[in-house]
């Protein structure tokens, strides 16, 4: 599929199912509900215990089903998925690990980076120079950034530079590689398939690089749109926030991963 028919599908398909739909609302607010009572002024201890876990409860059978979406795409399916919520839950659970891996690996990466060019061990040499600076009665910035060595400002500078570049590039690898770990979990029900990097490129390969990036890019601007159309709605007094979580984060969530679906049926 081009770009245009991932994106008409996509807007489409939230309510390919109506009744399907308002369920996946209703969790989106009861997922919500922790913050949103609060907001109105309904404080008590125990409740906000009890909404907590509905909302990791939820949340995990939320992104359980997303998963499902996702696999419905890939594999051509025109509705919305139905509801196995013992499931979906449990496939909410594996996804989060899966994710959660694919951000601690650039994490580590970055943390080596980070201490091997030297940026913890200036920015600590920084902090101790400012302190004795203050403690010897520098009373502005000026005297303080004085205080401290060129060369433990330059090595900060460089280190931090370099550290953030590699964060940058890492950032944007993985977080491709996220994409469609998720895709090859979402097919197969299996973490496992989630973290074959070689098959993640393969798969990458077959669809482009650059389409890939291009549709991300898009889908997300348009997700960002919707966001934004939300924002407005929630502005309206007492049930604009109930409006705009109802409707419109369940539409765009649906939306982003249909979109993600669609774009990897040909891997």
């Amino acid at each position: 599929m081009n770009l245009r028919e991932i994106i008409m599908d996509a807007i489409k398909y939230p309510i390919s199912d109506t009744r399907k739909f308002l369920i996946f609302c209703v969790l989106i607010i009861l997922m919500s509900l922790s913050t949103i009572l609060p907001s109105y002024g309904v404080k008590n201890d125990t409740l906000s215990i009890i909404l907590s876990l509905v909302t990791l409860v939820v949340s995990f059978i939320v992104l359980g089903y997303s998963v499902d979406v996702i696999k419905g795409g890939c594999e051509g399916e025109d509705t919305l998925p139905d509801f196995d919520y013992v499931k979906q839950f449990v496939m909410g659970i594996k996804a989060m690990i899966l994710e959660i891996i694919y951000f601690i690996i650039p994490l580590i990466i970055v943390t080596i980076v980070a201490s091997a060019s030297g940026l913890f061990s200036s920015f600590t040499n920084i902090v101790y120079a400012s302190v004795n600076a203050i403690a010897n009665n520098a009373t502005n910035l000026t005297m303080i950034t004085a205080a401290i060595p060129k060369s433990t400002i330059n090595t900060f500078t460089n280190a931090l530079t370099v550290t953030l570049i590699v964060a940058i590039i890492l950032f944007v690898i993985f977080s491709l590689m996220s994409f469609t770990g998720m895709v090859r979990f979402a097919k197969t029900g299996s973490g496992v398939e989630g973290l074959r990097f070689r098959k993640i490129f393969n798969d990458m390969s077959n669809i482009g690089f650059v389409k890939i990036i291009v549709t991300l890019i898009v889908i997300y601007l348009i997700g960002l749109a919707l966001s934004a159309v939300i924002g407005i709605i929630g502005l309206i007094p007492y049930v604009g926030v109930f409006i705009g979580t109802f409707i419109g984060v369940p539409f765009i969530l649906l939306f982003l991963y249909r979109a993600v679906g669609l774009l990897y049926a040909d891997a």
